[in-house]
């Protein structure tokens, strides 16, 4: 059997590209969507409604607390001071960042500076050293780590990147990497806004890269930075999909209610410099990219009549955050927040490099429980949503349907547009048929029809996986239908098998997760939606029973699709994440996996729970696609459902 050959009559050369060019067209489709308004009148009523939509999309935003600002020591320099702090961002989570102050009574202008994907964060030589340019230049500084970096990373003492599955793992709870950041910065203003010697009405916002997105973000959603400069990180959300980008430049669904010239608009009318690389390699921050956001973002800045607050300078430099981008962010703040008489670039002063160890709060292999690391937060969030869920209370189990449909945005349209004449051929004494399904347009799904020679089935399993219908084939349950004269249908869904367009296996779908919720969908959903076509194609054969087979992630939208119709004879999943909270481990699981909001709705016990045909659970995995040993029936008893 398994030297059955089932590659389809796709084009080798097309596999790759088909659904990819299918995104992006997609993505096109919604940037054009877009366009600025044509009065200030009606930006302004647009600009509110903006807010809010970036607001619900990014989540973790709460009510400010005291912020509890802690010293943890200074190093006196030449006209200027190093003070290593903490301050609270929020119940239980603290903010590890470095604060330069100039000598003297101020009052000063402010900066806060985001560090990007530095792994050292806050500490590392050249963020420390952009940050003491500015101080002896007459600026506090505010230098944070973000969640995930530096100080505040899973193991203390040990730097690591913030855009893996950690961050990930907040978007069950409606929480994302980007809104956890743009909070902890807007908390950091709070802090500058607390010290005597800051002008309150002078504070400045610029990084690069990551620290640039972040800047962005900061600038458009808080009104107190007077004057941004991000670097290397100005593109057009349109240019994200596909592209490589981290988790925290990220906002859900965003794509479908503005574009980066949205976000630039916010900031208008205040001084925004954008700075940019002309031998940028990402295809989401080149100059053309950015330029097309600038000539959107400049017509909102038209309307306020503040053309000469927003310009643009590209240089012929890689990406990163070089000197050479320090003198114009120097010529800009001086302009804008210092009132000297140009903005043009300035000659930086010399500086010492520090090592990292001698900048941290808690050097060494340990700190305050109270500074928790991404992995803890999340682990804290899931938890806390997963014992909130009212199982004891009466729920609706139609009504939870609904939701859960909406929530992994289900596509709608019917179950299938049409499918290919199959093409036949006889293998090892079995039928193999080969066709195409089109669950929505312009998307074809790959199938195979796997029977018994000279045995036309009433009963199919259709089986799908997480990986490719290859991989569904191996399976000892596959195999064991096949010998056992059962009739089989292998499907490669969306993004996997011979759909699959992100090839960096090292990503795990990161790049398809990503595209996905940018356009406004899950990939749970349209995998959902998949498994739909390919019942109905099957049906139109006249078949009397169809169950449907799901391993690892695929289990996870098998089970969906027993929830959402009762159209399957049975469902049963093999190694299916038993739960989206996080306890001693983020999950390991693809990208593909993740639905924003679904530990509000519930969990996957619930999901089982609303099952509308037979539902078999073969094994469970951990968090870290351990099998369970012991599988503990879904508490389907413990909901009442009216």
């Amino acid at each position: 059997m398994n030297n059955i050959t089932i590659e389809t009559n796709i084009r080798p050369e097309s596999r790759a590209s088909i659904l990819k060019e299918a995104l992006r067209q997609e993505a096109r489709l919604l940037h054009q969507s877009h366009q600025p308004p044509a009065t200030l009148a009606d930006w302004l009523d647009f600009r509110e409604s903006l807010k809010s939509s970036i607001k619900k999309s990014a989540g973790s935003f709460s009510s400010p607390m005291d912020l509890d600002v802690r010293e943890h020591g200074t190093i006196e320099q030449d006209g200027y001071s190093i003070q290593k702090v903490t301050y609270q961002s929020r119940p239980g989570l603290r903010v590890t960042a470095l604060l330069y102050r100039p000598q003297g009574p101020g009052p000063f202008p402010a900066i806060l500076n985001m560090h990007g994907h530095h792994q050292a964060g806050k500490v590392a030589p050249p963020i420390a050293m952009r940050c003491q340019r500015l101080a002896k230049e007459g600026f506090v500084v505010l230098s944070p780590d973000a969640i995930g970096a530096g100080e505040r990373s899973t193991e203390a003492g040990q730097f690591e990147y913030h855009g893996h599955h950690q961050g990930t793992s907040l978007l069950s709870v409606g929480e994302t990497l980007l809104g956890v950041q743009l909070y902890d910065n807007m908390r950091g203003i709070d802090f500058l806004e607390s010290l005597p010697e800051v002008d309150c009405k002078k504070i400045g916002a610029t990084g690069g890269s990551g620290g640039g997105n972040q800047t962005l973000w900061v600038s458009a959603m808080d009104p107190r930075v007077k004057a941004s400069v991000p670097v290397v990180s100005i593109g057009t959300f349109e240019s994200y999909v596909t592209s490589y980008n981290c988790w925290c430049e990220t906002l859900p669904f965003g794509l479908t209610f503005t574009e980066t010239w949205g976000l630039l608009g916010l900031i208008a009318p205040n001084p925004l410099l954008i700075l940019t690389a002309e031998r940028e390699k990402n295809a989401a921050f080149t100059p053309k990219e950015m330029l097309r956001s600038f000539h959107s973002a400049q017509k909102i800045y038209d309307l306020y009549g503040a053309t000469d607050r927003i310009s643009y300078q590209a240089l012929d430099l890689p990406h990163g955050y070089f000197e050479e981008f320090q003198t114009h962010m120097h010529g800009w703040f001086k302009y804008w927040l210092k009132g000297e008489a140009d903005s043009l670039p300035r000659i930086l002063p010399e500086v010492n490099e520090f090592p990292e160890s001698e900048l941290m709060c808690f050097p060494g292999a340990s700190r305050p429980p109270e500074v928790r690391s991404l992995f803890a937060y999340s682990a804290l969030r899931t938890q806390e949503c997963k014992k909130s869920f009212p199982m004891e209370k009466s729920i609706d189990a139609e009504q939870k349907r609904q939701e859960f449909k909406k929530l992994i945005r289900f596509p709608s349209g019917p179950d299938a547009f049409q499918s290919s004449r199959p093409v036949k051929s006889l293998e090892g004494g079995y039928q193999i048929e080969k066709f195409s399904v089109e669950p929505q347009a312009n998307i074809l799904i790959p199938c195979v029809l796997i029977y018994p020679e000279g045995k036309k089935p009433s009963e199919v399993t259709i089986a799908i996986h997480g990986g490719n219908k290859s991989m569904a084939l191996n399976e000892p349950s596959v195999q064991k239908i096949l010998h056992s004269g059962g009739a089989v249908c292998l499907a490669d869904l969306r993004h996997t098998g011979e759909l699959k367009w992100d090839y960096e296996e090292f990503t795990d779908d990161l790049h398809v997760a990503r595209a996905a919720l940018w356009l406004g969908h899950t990939v749970i959903g349209q995998w959902v939606k998949d498994a739909f076509a390919i019942a109905a194609t099957l049906k139109q054969r006249d078949t009397l029973k169809i169950h449907l087979l799901g391993f690892e992630e695929a289990a996870i939208a098998a089970l969906a699709a027993a929830a959402l119709q009762p159209q399957f004879s049975s469902v049963s999943v093999e190694r299916m994440l038993s739960s989206y909270v996080v306890t001693r481990s983020p999950l390991t699981q693809r990208y593909s996996i993740y639905v924003p909001g679904l530990l509000v709705w519930g969990d996957i016990d619930l999901l089982a729970a609303l099952s509308q045909c037979e539902v078999h659970i073969h094994s469970l995995v951990d968090a870290n696609g351990q099998l369970q040993n012991q599988i503990t029936p879904y508490p389907i008893q413990k909901y009442n459902f009216t």
